[in-house]
């Protein structure tokens, strides 16, 4: 990926922009909002709009989930999640149980509901020169929900039931492209509050700089810093006292050095530093495979240990054969995950004996260990192709709640064992 690419800056610019907040609460329904803002030399002005209410709370880990799940699956070319609301809410800190279900639909209505404006320019001659960009998350939902009303006010989504989810053309590149993968989610999955981890996101997209490095540190100007962080209207003690919350957490998990503060009201200029720094070589390791810069610095930073043996891996599985649809965002997984790319361990036993004259069996490449999810991705991939359309609702419900032996099954047959169709009748009494 190129920096300027349409799919970097709209990744980029949903985490620059403010247009979630990190509040965990709703600060008065929002519905639409314009603001204008400068962090280093980038100057933002952004109209949001929200139909729903503005993104806050859990909507960032609702849409990493979503991200994650559509990337697992192969980075369908329609551009959609299929699964289940259970499926979902276990990449969430949500949990599944109580009123998950509720806030999952409301945060998923609402990341349908949200498209901006933004413009970001610098000064340059007497003017103000940049790029002005309209961008969307999804284009479409649908789920199976239960309600008290006819309106749906109040609903619920069925735990197993299809769930679909449809991003617009961009962000669905972004996700081929690795470029969600900026967001450490080990380090997400240690913060526990919600400010934190909202905190996280927008620190790590600005501290991206023109060539794709990663700032040290990151002055920001608290007035500046409130509409960044989609805190507006909020006075700047308040600002502060929830700021501050957020950096010990980041202190603790070691993302953050230090916080410093001087000055006071609007004009405090905030100073972030932070923790790591990153090897150069092993940067390059990863931009000549084809990871965006901001993108390996981050893996450098944060697993150094992972960089060398990850790269020596793809390399041999690339001399077997192995072509996959986006290198780079790959290579960023197998960092990431390395348990799902580490060959299969074989027992050494005596060696069978072999014919003389009979030529040995040309070896066969390794294929990736696949998940549960990415299984099932593949099975359905599969069975749209044999199909010629996507499963029907009550077979895709029961092909999702099937046995993790039931499913290794039916990726066997994905790959050429068995007629896929009869496999997928058998396994869950539906016909597809």
């Amino acid at each position: 990926m190129h920096q300027g690419s349409e799919s970097l800056i709209n990744e980029l610019t949903l985490a620059r922009s403010g247009v979630f907040s990190i509040l965990n609460r709703e600060g008065g329904n929002d519905q639409s909002w314009e603001t204008t803002f400068s962090i280093g030399d980038r100057n933002f002005y952004v109209q949001g709009m929200a139909a729903r209410g503005r993104p806050h709370g859990v909507d960032p880990d609702v849409l990493l989930a979503l991200q994650t799940l559509f990337f697992d699956a192969g980075c369908p070319d329609d551009d959609t999640v299929e699964c289940t609301a259970y499926a979902l809410l276990k990449l969430t800190p949500m949990g599944t149980r109580g009123n998950a279900y509720s806030r999952l639909r409301d945060s998923l209505l609402r990341l349908e509901g949200v498209s901006w404006l933004t413009r970001v320019s610098r000064p340059s001659g007497g003017r103000y020169r940049g790029t002005t960009e309209t961008t969307r998350l999804i284009d479409r939902i649908s789920v199976r929900d239960t309600s008290l009303s006819a309106s749906g006010e109040g609903g619920t989504i069925e735990a197993g039931a299809p769930l679909r989810v449809t991003f617009s053309r961009h962000f669905a590149q972004s996700i081929r492209e690795g470029f969600y993968q900026i967001l450490d989610a080990e380090l997400l999955g240690d913060l526990k509050q919600p400010t934190a981890r909202s905190l996280y996101r927008v620190l790590q997209a600005h501290r991206v700089g023109d060539d794709g490095s990663l700032a040290r540190e990151l002055p920001v100007i608290m007035a500046a810093w409130r509409e960044a962080t989609g805190l507006s209207g909020q006075r700047s003690n308040n600002v502060k006292r929830t700021l501050d919350g957020a950096h010990a957490h980041l202190i603790a998990a070691k993302y953050l050095r230090d916080v410093a503060y001087e000055g006071s009201g609007d004009g405090t200029r905030i100073t972030y530093a932070f923790e790591g720094e990153a090897d150069p070589e092993l940067v390059k390791l990863l931009t000549d495979m084809q990871v965006a810069r901001p993108v390996a610095e981050s893996l450098v930073t944060e697993h150094p240990e992972r960089i060398r043996e990850a790269a020596s891996a793809m390399r041999a599985r690339l001399a077997e054969g192995f072509r996959p649809r986006s290198l780079g965002a790959t290579m960023v997984d197998a960092v990431r995950n390395p348990e799902k790319y580490a060959p299969p361990v074989s027992t050494p036993g005596p060696r069978a004996s072999r014919p003389r004259g009979k030529a040995a069996p040309e070896p066969q490449p390794m294929l990736l260990p696949l998940s549960r999810e990415e299984s099932l991705g593949m099975i359905r991939s599969v069975l749209r192709v044999k199909l010629g359309r996507a499963l029907h609702g009550e077979a895709l419900e029961k092909l999702m709640a099937l046995s993790p032996a039931a499913v290794e099954r039916l990726a066997a047959a994905a790959r050429g064992k068995e007629d896929l169709i009869a496999a997928v009748a058998q396994a869950t009494g539906e016909s597809p």
